[in-house]
């Protein structure tokens, strides 16, 4: 056995990393992961029992060094080729509102004041531009009857901010805008 423990080592090691790669398109909660680094431990073990020192740390340094850059590898591949480009919020170029018409007119808030029409805890109602929009406050709640300013609209949702009244906005009337 001198020489086949490490085609052994290696065939363990590559049946290891099949099965890894099979969690992602058989997913089974982590079964097929907790097999494969058995298959790894299994393959370093015999290395270890029977290969030379160096052999075994190069093995075991090559294994805890190459399964985590394979992993974030596998995670930016699946994630670019498993998410669909127009609901993916963090792609490049492609938002939600690409794929769902009725959100296009989100994005034209930002920065714009309204009134809440319900209490935000934190998510709620908001009259911005005489429309009434489902929002959220950035975590606080904000009462009814309160100016409004969108800071933000991410992946369709109203971002708003409690806002202090301009002598400009004190003179619009949101009432009978509901």
């Amino acid at each position: 056995m001198e020489s086949s423990y490490l085609a052994i080592a290696f065939l363990l090691i590559g049946i290891g990393a099949a099965v890894i790669a099979a969690e992602f398109f058989f997913p089974t909660g982590g079964i097929m992961l907790v097999g494969g680094a058995l298959l790894f431990a299994l393959a370093v073990a015999i290395i270890w029992y029977y290969g030379k020192t160096t052999e075994a740390v190069v093995a075991t340094l090559g294994l805890c060094v190459g399964l985590p850059a394979a992993g974030v590898g596998m995670f930016h591949t699946w994630k670019r080729f498993a998410l669909k480009s127009g609901l993916d919020p963090d792609s490049a170029g492609g938002t939600i509102t690409n794929a769902v018409p009725e959100l296009a007119g989100l994005d034209k808030l930002k920065g714009r004041f309204g009134k809440t029409a319900t209490t935000m805890r934190p998510a709620g109602s908001v009259v911005i531009d005489g429309k009434r929009v489902d929002a959220m406050s950035e975590g606080t709640m904000i009462d009814a009857g309160v100016w409004i300013r969108c800071v933000d609209v991410k992946a369709g949702h109203v971002i708003v901010r409690r806002a202090e009244p301009t002598a400009d906005l004190q003179n619009l009337d949101f009432d009978d805008l509901k």
